[in-house]
């Protein structure tokens, strides 16, 4: 949203993990709501919008490194972020990165404990928060799942598969429908969302389809941002100072598709103006033009793309059935249809760019060109080379973020770097 929220502190305080071995609810600070003031009913839509806050923090601090590393966006500018827009992520590079991801992941988990203590059985069964609380956990396991190359047990300490909050985030989700169905409330379309994502990545594509298919095509879930506070960094950093731009990335040659908005930037002198670093060309992103920009969690024309990709995975490939779906798709925005291609190979070129071009500058991307490099055959891809990395190959890139510096030395299960 544009405008500033009234956003309710008293939950981004009891939320915020502190330092030491203090457990979640254990308030120190002099001045602060009490911890005990917090054990009330009238408390719960704070603490759930102090998880909706740090989910939407997740995903705007982790966005720079993602769309940098997945080459959504070129680094034109002056900041020094080492070898990353390279492809070369070293654990020093992430430690704001994976502090943010894996903050909600621990924020939601205690805050709806907490909602439990505080509800009747029946009431926390139909409860329209309670159904967005696990919502927000599902999206904040499947955040750190898509990006991460290993995650961490939240019971254990010990790394494991990024997989694993796959698993979580099903759990998570699957609990948000059925609380959603009960209290009729429209968060149970996020909810199906996230559930048929993850349904797709641990390779159910039949129930991914199915549950993908109760979303509306115009519904939309974010992560709510601010003009003051917690304001949109991508949106600064490319229209406020020029350090990230679509120019030498595969989005450049594709000006005018109305799912990835940029234009040229120019100055005053009439000249296409350069980045921070006063030499590549700013090809501006317009999707975020103003600092309340929200990032999109979900959305419906998300999984019309998913579904497509569906439809291209069954055993005797639907390929008119996928072109339907990418063309229902454009259409919402206002774009021609795709004619549907001849062979699999193309269609399956028409389905990367398709998705891509749907969550562009949303945190998605890295996740998919992790998935699309592994795989062989027609579903394979690969970055093309561009005018600044002419020899630019997934192969010779990483494809998920490590484990942070900060994690190794303060987790006595992480192996120091």
């Amino acid at each position: 949203m544009k405008n500033a929220r009234n956003w309710v502190w008293l939950a981004l305080v009891a939320l915020t993990p502190l330092a030491g071995c203090h457990g979640l609810f254990d308030v120190q600070s002099p001045g602060r709501i009490a911890d005990a003031n917090l054990n009330t009913k009238d408390a719960i839509d704070g603490i759930v919008t102090g998880m909706s806050y740090d989910v939407a923090r997740a995903l705007n601090n982790s966005e720079e490194a993602i769309s940098l590393l997945s080459v959504e966006l070129w680094h034109g500018g002056s900041y020094n972020w080492g070898d990353l827009p390279r492809g070369d992520v070293k654990p020093e590079d992430v430690n704001g990165t994976w502090e943010a991801m894996f903050r909600p992941r621990y924020t939601t988990t205690a805050g709806i404990a907490r909602i439990k203590n505080l509800l009747t059985p029946d009431e926390f069964a139909k409860s329209d928060l309670v159904a967005r609380a696990y919502t927000l956990a599902g999206f904040a396991n499947r955040h750190i799942g898509e990006n991460v190359c290993q995650t961490i047990n939240p019971e254990t300490g010990v790394p494991e598969s990024n997989t694993a909050e796959f698993d979580r985030g099903i759990a998570n989700f699957q609990q948000a429908i059925t609380i959603a169905q009960a209290a009729n409330d429209t968060v149970l379309y996020a909810a199906y969302a996230g559930l048929a994502t993850l349904e797709a990545w641990k390779g159910d594509w039949i129930a991914a389809a199915a549950d993908a298919a109760q979303v509306p095509t115009a519904f939309e879930y974010v992560a709510p941002l601010m003009t003051d506070g917690l304001s949109n960094t991508l949106s600064y950093e490319t229209h406020s100072r020029y350090e990230y731009s679509v120019w030498s990335t595969e989005y450049a040659s594709h000006y005018g598709d109305a799912r990835i908005p940029w234009d040229t930037a120019y100055a005053k002198n009439g000249k296409i103006a350069v980045g921070a670093n006063g030499a590549d060309p700013m090809y501006q992103e317009q999707k975020y033009p103003d600092l309340g920009d929200d990032i999109p969690l979900t959305k419906g024309t998300e999984m019309l793309v998913l579904r497509a990709e569906a439809a291209l995975r069954q055993g005797t490939p639907d390929i008119s059935g996928a072109y339907a779906l990418m063309n229902e798709d454009r259409a919402f925005y206002g774009m021609a249809p795709l004619p549907v291609a001849g062979t699999l190979a193309q269609a399956w070129s028409d389905l990367h760019w398709e998705r891509q071009a749907v969550t562009w500058l949303e945190g998605r991307h890295l996740w998919d060109e992790q998935r699309w490099f592994a795989e062989t055959g027609p579903a394979h891809y690969d970055i093309p080379p561009t005018v600044g990395d002419p020899s630019a190959t997934l192969a010779t890139r990483d494809r998920c973020i490590p484990i942070s510096q900060n994690e190794a030395m303060s987790n006595p299960n992480v192996p120091t770097p």
